[in-house]
């Protein structure tokens, strides 16, 4: 984990939101003597204009010491004079509303801080997604017209596309009129007729499967060359693959015989397939020159199968209450295996994984807690023979990509092999349009992070998994440091929305707990007393502590849960 990259990030927002304490303190004639980078004993820094801006110890957080306002700085120094020459330049001296002002300026500034940042990051080429078609649905409306994966979609109805975002929005608006599509094939130039049903979708995607290969007939020219469920193609013919629209594509112009080079637990391998005219693959999910030889994409294929189902996995206390065995998996039971293939549900054939989602979650009969799920019959293709199976999908309660619970119907089983970005184009944005989109980005996130803080509250999102610590924010930056500097960058400008609304929380030592004292204050005319005061900042360090030390455990459950995927 990249520790630098989440240090330089945290300095960042900690710079801006303390920034905007300072800038309005002393705009409103507040004596600083200190702005600090981190807490603790103080490093390195320097004197200017009666500040002493300094880097201290402990890198994670940063302070503005105001003369005359004590919010728990943790500061070790005890020989700074914060006596200002004028006592009114003294913070408790200021009129309320400069105060309110000071203190609302540091989560202020981190909600505009991602303003600035999108902005930048729109004017200087926002990477998008190509208009290149990574995957079409047979019998799609995509299909009928002709679109093939690795398709670059040019034009629609004249109008030039050059990324996903422009092909939607040109459809999107009449999607129950005839489109026509200008379509780059390679070398060729197609102009396709695109007609989609009412309530219907265009059957397209843009990501597409990786190059892990599903092989479920050892008697395919694939399996009698050596290959197996789970090996990856590195190239075809001497020529390198990164995902299955180039494995489609290569194998589509290769003659009876074709050379692969491919990783097998973790080893590379050569080998040789020859085309076999009296072999077919059983239940051919796409039509494409790949299943030809007898190769599928990993993501039609079984994982790994569940021992157990666990009804609750989300209870915070749950590992700490009693509870009776979880039950067996529906998938476990009916006997399917890892490498398996979905070849039919309830006799509809299965061309992606979607559809086996789909499917499953279409067994569910009732609402919440008392939901059940109705049988379904289940084709598999194992080793080239078709198993016929039925089974009844277990409804548990599971928490989406954002930690909010919900219930679904599940077999038990996980997917093989994973999906990968298409290729992407950078757009380039003018100022005003630039700063348009930003704000509605900002204010976007802006409104989730309230919503889900709500949903907190009520229990209808997962704590452990809508929050994170330190440890979290270095994994997290770590992968988008990696990512490059666009990943970054959003990435902060997230984290700064965040850091901005947590802060304007009413609670204690917190700035929002400030701004209520604050408001109080001017609604009865006189401050609130001392110990009132006292009391009310106890409470909340002990909540703002109780929280670091159960975020700090989420962090470490994560680690050995596998990351938190």
């Amino acid at each position: 984990m990249d520790i630098l990259a989440a240090v330089a990030m945290v300095a960042m927002l900690v710079f801006i939101h303390e920034f905007g304490h300072f800038i309005v303190a002393k705009a409103c004639g507040v004596h600083v003597p200190v702005f600090s980078l981190g807490f603790g004993r103080r490093l390195v820094g320097f004197k200017l204009g009666g500040t002493d801006y300094r880097l201290s110890m402990l890198p994670f957080g940063g302070y503005v010491k105001m003369a005359g306002a004590n919010f728990g700085t943790m500061d070790d120094d005890d020989d700074d004079d914060d006596a200002p020459d004028d006592p009114s330049k003294g913070f408790a001296k200021r009129p309320v509303w400069q105060r309110w002002l000071v203190v609302a300026a540091g989560p202020t500034f981190n909600l505009l801080l991602p303003v600035v940042i999108f902005t930048t990051l729109l004017m200087a080429g926002e990477p998008q997604p190509a208009a290149v078609v990574g995957g079409v649905e047979p019998d799609s409306p995509a299909d009928t017209a002709g679109v093939l994966p690795g398709d670059s979609i040019a034009a629609v109805d004249g109008v030039e596309t050059d990324t996903w975002g422009e092909v939607i929005d040109l459809i999107g608006a009449d999607p129950s009129a005839p489109h026509k599509l200008h379509v780059l094939r390679g070398a060729a130039s197609l102009d396709l007729s695109l007609t989609i049903p009412e309530g219907g979708s265009i059957g397209v995607s843009q990501s597409r499967p990786g190059p892990t290969v599903g092989v479920d007939d050892p008697r395919s020219p694939a399996g009698k060359a050596g290959l197996v469920t789970g090996d990856t193609l590195t190239e075809i013919d001497g020529t390198a693959v990164a995902d299955w629209v180039a494995v489609q594509q290569m194998l589509a112009q290769a003659g009876t015989r074709v050379s692969v080079r491919y990783q097998h637990d973790g080893d590379s391998h050569q080998a040789e397939m020859v085309a076999d005219p009296s072999w077919s693959l059983v239940g051919a999910p796409t039509g494409g020159a790949d299943e030809a030889w007898g190769l599928l994409p990993a993501t039609l294929f079984v994982g790994s199968v569940g021992e157990t189902v666990n009804k609750d996995p989300d209870g915070l206390f749950s590992r700490f209450k009693p509870a009776p065995p979880p039950p067996e998996t529906p998938a476990r039971l009916a006997g399917v295996q890892a490498g398996d293939r979905f070849f039919r549900i309830d006799g509809l054939e299965v061309s992606h994984w979607g559809d086996v989602l789909s499917a499953v979650a279409q067994t569910m009969v009732g609402d919440g807690e008392d939901a059940t799920a109705r049988t379904v019959d289940i084709s598999l293709v194992r080793a080239g023979q078709v198993i016929n199976l039925s089974l009844t999908p277990e409804v548990m309660r599971d928490t989406d990509s954002m930690g909010r619970f919900y219930y679904r119907p599940i077999l038990g089983v996980t997917r093989l092999g994973t999906f990968v970005d298409g290729p992407t184009t950078r757009v380039y944005y003018s100022f005003f349009p630039a700063l348009s989109r930003a704000t509605g980005e900002t204010t976007r996130l802006a409104g989730f992070i309230v919503e889900q803080l709500g949903k907190l509250v009520t229990g209808e999102a997962a704590v452990q998994k809508s929050l994170g610590g330190p440890v979290e924010i270095v994994r997290q930056a770590s992968y988008a440091a990696a990512a490059g500097v666009f990943a970054y960058a959003r990435l902060a400008g997230m984290l700064s929305i965040s850091l901005g609304i947590v802060n304007l929380l009413p609670v204690p030592v917190l700035d929002g707990g400030q701004l209520l004292f604050f408001t109080v204050e001017a609604v009865r005319g006189r401050e609130l007393s001392p110990r009132l005061r006292e009391r009310a900042q106890q409470v909340g360090v002990l909540f703002l502590v109780l929280l670091m030390l159960s975020v700090l455990v989420f962090d470490i459950t994560r680690l050995f849960d596998g990351g938190g995927g």
